[in-house]
C-alpha cells in the first residue's frame, strides 16, 4: 500500500507534498490545492468532503 488517506488535524505521518482528494469520489482536487506538510504537525484544514494523500 503506497499511502493512507489522511484528514485535517492528524499528525503528518512524514514529510511529503499531499494532494487533497474527495472523500467519495476520490477525485484529484487539482495541484493548486496541494500542502507540503512536515512530518509530527498536523494536516491543515482540507477542502470540504477531502481528505489529504501523499503525492
Amino acid at each position: 500500500m503506497a499511502g493512507g488517506k489522511y484528514w485535517s488535524g492528524q499528525e503528518c505521518p512524514k514529510t511529503a507534498t499531499y494532494g487533497q482528494y474527495n472523500d467519495a469520489t476520490g477525485t484529484y482536487a487539482g495541484s493548486s490545492s496541494d500542502r507540503r506538510v512536515e512530518k509530527g504537525e498536523p494536516f491543515p484544514p482540507s477542502q470540504n468532503n477531502h481528505h489529504f494523500e501523499e503525492k
